[in-house]
């Protein structure tokens, strides 16, 4: 009788590993973000007005590339507000890799290691992401400059709602913006 052994592949070995890993990093108590969430404007922060008192007005005056940049930096947040595409939260999670999408910007972030990301006009960001207890903390730092995104993904009790606490920092603003922003939890 010949003794018979099975292997696996290394392509069916990391197939089984991408199954179990996800469960493993919820069974370690730490909460899951992965799902649709839809932005909850009554629950949130008041987006036009914290932008209106920390990144000033909606036009530039000279041809600086950092007020182009805080021009595009409003837009984009008031675009936020007010269009329907970007007011969708996507997150895929991983033990490995944590993945925010808001309309058709997707933010990749990878648990235990610096990524790079373009930020506003063009410019070289650090990414990093990491578990502050029950929290996820993403942050982009500019490579050359001192402009700054953090934001805070908190999951509220019963699971339903998702708030995200955004942080940002560029030398154009005229002061940093700190804004609370909720969605809840499409069905699936």
């Amino acid at each position: 009788m010949h003794a018979y052994r099975k292997t696996l592949s290394v392509p069916a070995l990391l197939s089984a590993l991408a199954f179990i890993l996800p469960a493993a990093a919820t069974s370690q108590g730490k909460p899951d973000f992965s799902g649709s969430w839809t932005f909850a404007r009554q629950k949130s922060d008041d987006v036009r007005g914290k932008v209106l008192s920390a990144v000033g007005s909606n036009y530039t005056v000279g041809s600086d590339k950092s007020e182009q940049t805080r021009v595009w930096i409003r837009s984009w947040l008031e675009g936020f507000a007010n269009d329907p595409e970007k007011r969708i939260l996507t997150i895929e999670q991983t033990v490995e890799r944590f993945q925010a999408a808001l309309g058709d910007e997707v933010n990749n972030y990878y648990f235990g290691r610096e990524a790079t990301s373009s930020g506003p006009a063009g410019g070289v960001l650090k990414a990093t992401v990491i578990w502050q207890g029950e929290q996820i903390v993403a942050e982009e730092k500019q490579a050359k400059g001192k402009g700054r995104i953090r934001s805070t993904f908190t999951l509220l009790p019963g699971g339903g709602s998702l708030q995200l606490d955004w942080h940002l920092e560029h030398q154009s603003f005229e002061k940093p913006l700190d804004v609370r922003l909720v969605f809840d939890r499409n069905p699936k």
